[in-house]
């Protein structure tokens, strides 16, 4: 049981990430293949399934704060569902090594300019086309799938470099993990991929943290609350390329 403890509390501590900056997801898998040893496969597959009551907490609490725009949310969502099973399915063959430098790059710079200070239209809405949000939704829901990522944590970098204000932006994250999880948890049970306990343990441990971490996002301050999630997406992608750089020169 000692693992499955050890996976739980971590997963509370990512779950209060995840709600009060809409990132944290990324960690999950290195937490459990690294600390705890578990193939990167069903430590990809154990976290999509997670997501989803997570997800779906973060979801309706966001939404009863008017944090969703829903008509920027459906097309998103309809863009991830196909990118979703596709990126499940290439887990088995492609190496994720390479997408992951890649990923680094796009946390730090969607990172860096949200520490930047504000424009004066910061509080201004962005609207983006429905040709656009598909388009992120299907790179999201493939990049996710493909790593076991959150999917904030591909998205809310590239709504950052759009513009898009924090909240509404973190609430896209979370309604765009809905259909990722569920099409790429489809793909990974008919793989034979996913531990049922741990997968119980560590959505459960997420809703509690998300739960506790949602009102921690609407109770700061818009520019405090910019420049905490700033911090953490740098840190991530930081992390992300360190991660990467030492696995090719180990490899070489």
């Amino acid at each position: 049981m000692t693992p499955l403890f050890v996976a739980g509390t971590a997963a509370i501590v990512l779950g209060i990430a995840i709600g009060s900056t809409g990132v944290g997801g990324v960690l999950l898998v290195p937490i459990l293949t690294l600390v705890l040893g578990i193939d990167v496969k069903r430590a990809i597959a154990a976290a999509l399934l997670s997501y989803l009551p997570g997800c779906g907490v973060a979801v309706v609490m966001y939404a009863r704060r008017g944090s969703i725009v829903w008509r920027d949310a459906w097309p998103l969502c309809v863009g991830a569902l196909p990118a979703a099973w596709a990126g499940a399915w290439a887990t088995r063959a492609a190496p994720a090594e390479l997408l992951k430098a890649a990923i680094g790059v796009l946390l730090l710079a969607g990172g860096l300019y949200a520490l930047r200070p504000p424009n004066n239209a910061m509080s201004a809405r962005r609207h983006l086309g429905s040709v656009a949000l598909l388009g992120l939704g299907g790179v999201t829901a493939f990049v996710s799938a493909l790593t076991g990522a959150g999917g904030a944590f591909v998205l809310l970098p590239m709504l950052l470099l759009l513009d898009m204000p924090i909240l509404p932006a973190i609430g896209l994250g979370q309604a765009i993990a809905l259909p990722i999880a569920g099409l790429a948890s489809v793909a990974n049970v008919q793989a034979g991929l996913v531990d049922g306990w741990l997968a119980a343990v560590l959505a459960a441990a997420l809703s509690v943290g998300i739960a506790v971490g949602t009102p921690i996002a609407h109770a700061l301050p818009q520019l405090v609350l910019r420049r905490l999630l700033g911090g953490v997406v740098v840190v991530a992608g930081a992390s992300m390329l360190t991660w990467t750089a030492m696995r090719w020169s180990g490899g070489s």
